[in-house]
């Protein structure tokens, strides 16, 4: 019996570190989008430009208060503005349609999410990145900028540098 105890502490306390590690790196990673994120609606990016999205949805007061009960989804992306933004002043509805891959399309709602954009590095600037935390390492790209630094990039085999569709994961010590 105490075996299985200790087992599931030790399960736990590895469990809670890899949280702790991860909402740190998170938090990062927002206060790195406040200082140097584009704006939306605010500002946008040229149309089709790829360029790294973070959404976080329902950004309220409310919800930061309530993160021990409810973690705000957060939505990491490299995507393009398609062009075609809705923007109703009187009803408060801000919105701007995303490719976030080939095919898909999103509309985003920047009225209820925060929403922002950062240009996407130069080719020269990314970095190889072994990635480990989901089985057996593996190879990724990451860039020594604010925000880039704390997200690893997962290539398709056919991919040189990131783009619509590549997996981004966050890059936290577990």
């Amino acid at each position: 019996m105490d075996e299985f105890i200790q087992e599931g502490k030790y399960a736990s306390h590895e469990t809670l570190k890899g949280y702790a590690y991860s909402w740190q790196t998170l938090s990062l990673l927002m206060q790195e989008v406040i200082t140097n994120g584009m704006y939306v609606p605010e500002f946008l990016p040229d149309e089709n430009q790829p360029v790294l999205l973070v959404v976080i949805k329902e950004a309220t007061v409310l919800k930061a208060k309530s993160l021990h009960s409810e973690a705000p989804e957060v939505l990491l992306s490299i995507a393009s503005h398609t062009g075609e933004s809705v923007r109703d002043d009187d009803n408060g509805y801000y919105a701007d349609y995303w490719r976030l891959a080939a095919g898909t399309i999103k509309l985003i709602d920047c009225a209820e999410d925060a929403v922002f954009w950062l240009p996407l590095p130069a080719a020269e600037t990314w970095e190889p990145y072994r990635f480990s935390g989901y089985g057996s390492p593996f190879d990724t790209l990451s860039a020594p900028l604010p925000v880039f630094q704390h997200l690893a990039f997962a290539l398709k085999p056919d991919q040189t540098s990131p783009d619509l569709g590549t997996t981004i994961y966050l890059k936290s010590t577990i």
